[in-house]
C-alpha cells in the first residue's frame, strides 16, 4: 500500500429486489459511466447484496449466484472502461455446496481476489436471516488495493472481536458493507443509526490504527428505507471529505500507509497481547 492518498468510491447502488440480471447491468452501466468521467479509482465499494437486494426471503434460492458466475461478472466489469488494477467490493448470495451464503467478493483483473461469508446473521427485529442462509465459519485478509484488507457485512461490524481479529491479523483496512436500514432521528437531521455506524468504526479506527471504508445501500425496499450512507475513515481514525461523483455516489482520497498502525495491536504502548486475550477467553 506505501504511503500516499488512495481513490475510493463508493456506490450507494439501490438494488431491484430479486432481479440478479437487471442489478448486474444497472453496476455495470455505471461503472460505464464512471469510466467516462475520467476516474481512475483505486478501490470501488458497492453494499451487501447489491446483486440481488435484501429482503429475499423465500426467493434467496433463485437469486444466488455460484462463483463461476461471479466470476463472469468480473470478466464484464474488467472490460467496463476502468483500469484494469481497480478493486470492486459488493455482496451477492453465493450458492455453494448446496447451501447459500450472505456474501462479500472483491474482483479485481476479471478475477475473483477473495470472498467473505457473512459470520454473524441477525435474526432479530425484522432481520431473519438465519432462516435463509447459512453462516460463514471462517475470516480472512487478503491483499488489496488498500493492502491487506478484511471484509466485514453489516451485522459482522457490530461484533468487536471481529474488529479485533482484523487487527490481529495485522489488516491496514477493513471495508464493511451494509443493508442496514434508516432509524431514529437526531437533532442534527442525521438518522440516528447512521450516526451509530459513525461512532462504532470511527472506534475501531482509532483504537487499531486502520483505514475503516463503510457502503451502505440506498433506496426502498418492502416499505424499508436505507440511507444510502458512505464514509472513509483513515488511520488515524479522521473522517476524509466526500466528494460527490456521478449518480450519488461518492468519492473518497484517505491518506494510506502499510505495516505501522497506531492502535493495540499495532507500534504503540497501548498493544494487546494476543496470547493474553486467548488465553483470558480459554480461562471463561
Amino acid at each position: 500500500m506505501g504511503a500516499g492518498k488512495k481513490h475510493i468510491v463508493c456506490c450507494n447502488f439501490s438494488p431491484v429486489l430479486a432481479k440478479p440480471a437487471l442489478n448486474r447491468r444497472q453496476i455495470l452501466q455505471w461503472v460505464r459511466e464512471l469510466a467516462d468521467t475520467g476516474a481512475r479509482p483505486d478501490l470501488v465499494v458497492l453494499p451487501e447484496l447489491a446483486l440481488s437486494g435484501y429482503l429475499l426471503e423465500s426467493l434467496v434460492a433463485e437469486c444466488a449466484m455460484t462463483l463461476a458466475e461471479i466470476n463472469d461478472f468480473a470478466a464484464e466489469l474488467a472490460e467496463a472502461g476502468l483500469p484494469a488494477s481497480t478493486e470492486f467490493i459488493l455482496g451477492f448470495p453465493l450458492s455453494e455446496g448446496g447451501e447459500i451464503f450472505n456474501a462479500a467478493v472483491a474482483l479485481a483483473g476479471g478475477k475473483v481476489r477473495h470472498l467473505h461469508r457473512k459470520l454473524f446473521l441477525p435474526t432479530y427485529g425484522m432481520f431473519d436471516e438465519g432462516r435463509y442462509f447459512t453462516r460463514g465459519t471462517t475470516f480472512n485478509t487478503f491483499a488489496g488495493a488498500l493492502g491487506k484488507t478484511a471484509i466485514l457485512i453489516c451485522e459482522d461490524a457490530w461484533h468487536a472481536e471481529l474488529a479485533y481479529a482484523a487487527s490481529v491479523a495485522a489488516a491496514d483496512a477493513v471495508v464493511v458493507i451494509s443493508a442496514s436500514p434508516a432509524r431514529g432521528e437526531t437533532s442534527a437531521d442525521d438518522f440516528a443509526s447512521t450516526v451509530r455506524w459513525r461512532n462504532r468504526l470511527q472506534t475501531y479506527a482509532e483504537s487499531y490504527g486502520q483505514t475503516y471504508v463503510y457502503c451502505n445501500r440506498g433506496g426502498v425496499e418492502d416499505g424499508i428505507l436505507f440511507d444510502a450512507s458512505s464514509f472513509v475513515l483513515d488511520h488515524e481514525a479522521n473522517f476524509t471529505e466526500a466528494v460527490p461523483q456521478s449518480q450519488g455516489s461518492m468519492r473518497y482520497f484517505p491518506r494510506s500507509r502499510s505495516g505501522e498502525h497506531a492502535g493495540f495491536s499495532g507500534n504503540s504502548s497501548r498493544q494487546n497481547d494476543r496470547d493474553m486475550v486467548l488465553r483470558i477467553l480459554a480461562s471463561l
